[in-house]
């Protein structure tokens, strides 16, 4: 029986593994780490890669490490150059240097060697902890570590679920299947949403092919450094949060606090003088209806305007439920675990569900906040969960 079963290898997963091997010294042989993917942060990778970052929006002391200032010594050894690989505000890191830099604490810590490459398909207590049931077979554990994110929850409208179930050539940045680079040429490509995702993905389409790439946003370019004020890490803005025992009206906080269809000012910028220089087309505007075949869409637009397109990119986030899915489901029901009405859990200080049984990233959102989901809640979710160890 392992101590430690993480299920899911992303940037949470990885770090709370991180933390139990390098400051808990648990012996490699007591955890593992659980996930559908070859190589750990795999997810993480085709879609950055797939939305064509360059920068982080997180700034340079949100990473895997539980030092703060882990990346700037790393970075300093690069060349001899410190905060080359930064860009302000706020010395936000390349993609490229925060790549590297998780890619050498998964190296020095052996990381890789925890994985086990399969899906979760049922979670039931057992004795000394928790048995999951994988599609290789069982896993035990005293300790079960929920780290799944919404990576394969994308959100489509319904006429794009429509368009997708008739073989038009319609795609979400955020399926898991979705590989950019993989693209046929397009004679003109229209890519939806109205926040950073959106531009970067557009962006990026715009350099393979130039002036044939419309982004269309539902309205005006909304600044905002990050997706949520940076208050929230701190008690500033969570001493109230945590005060308040209400989960509904938690999840309101957490709705209300959230900076969706936003991008920082860089990006903006980019986008606009993208825009100027004829590399692509920006609509504000909204699809009323959309019709096609598996060669060639026809959007209809909120002004009447038709747009035509033989590729279709959707960048519209992910669908608000509860990550987990069915076998989830069955384990609330079954053991059972408290859940507030959005069906998210309802745990602890230390992100504990039952006993042995813990939370991260959007699953902790009840008790971390709103940046439960980024790069900085995994640190503040370790945290939580070392207590307990």
């Amino acid at each position: 029986m392992l101590d430690w079963l993480i299920i899911g290898g992303g940037i949470h997963g990885v770090s709370l593994a991180f933390h139990l091997i390098q400051r808990q010294r648990i012996p490699h042989e007591r955890i593992r780490i659980l996930d559908p993917h070859d190589h750990l942060l795999a997810r993480w990778e085709s879609v950055t890669t797939n939305t064509g970052m360059d920068y982080l929006r997180s700034p340079e002391v949100h990473h895997l490490h539980n030092d703060p200032w882990a990346l700037r010594t790393f970075a300093q050894t690069r060349a001899g150059q410190p905060l080359a690989d930064f860009i302000p505000l706020y010395h936000r890191p390349s993609l490229d240097l925060f790549n590297a830099f998780s890619v050498s604490l998964i190296q020095r810590t052996h990381l890789d060697t925890l994985l086990i490459t399969g899906r979760a398909q049922a979670l039931t207590r057992c004795e000394e902890g928790w048995q999951v049931q994988t599609s290789d077979g069982d896993i035990t554990a005293h300790h079960v570590v929920l780290a799944i994110g919404a990576g394969e929850q994308p959100h489509w409208p319904e006429w794009g679920r429509t368009l997708q179930n008739s073989d038009a050539p319609i795609n979400h940045v955020f399926d898991p299947a979705f590989v950019r680079a993989a693209l046929p040429d397009w004679e003109n490509a229209v890519v939806i949403g109205g926040g950073i995702t959106a531009a970067q993905t557009a962006l990026t389409m715009a350099v393979q092919q130039p002036g044939r790439v419309t982004l269309l946003m539902r309205h005006p370019i909304r600044i905002s450094h990050f997706d949520s004020d940076p208050c929230w890490v701190t008690s500033i803005c969570l001493a109230d949060f945590e005060r308040e025992t209400d989960y509904d009206h938690r999840r309101t906080i957490i709705k209300q606090a959230r900076q969706r269809g936003s991008m920082p000012s860089d990006v903006a910028e980019e986008l606009t003088q993208a825009v100027e220089a004829g590399l692509l087309r920006l609509k504000f505007t909204e699809v009323t209806q959309a019709d096609g075949d598996d060669s060639a869409i026809t959007l209809t637009l909120t002004s009447n305007e038709k747009l035509m397109a033989d590729r279709l990119i959707l960048a519209t986030g992910f669908d608000p439920i509860r990550p987990g899915g069915a076998w989830l489901d069955q384990t609330i029901a079954n053991e059972p675990l408290p859940v507030a009405a959005c069906s998210y859990p309802i745990v602890d200080e230390t992100l504990c569900w039952s006993p042995g049984l813990y939370v991260m990233g959007p699953l902790a959102e009840l008790e971390i906040g709103p940046v439960s989901r980024n790069v900085i809640g995994a640190r503040l979710a370790v945290e939580r969960i070392k207590q307990a160890v």
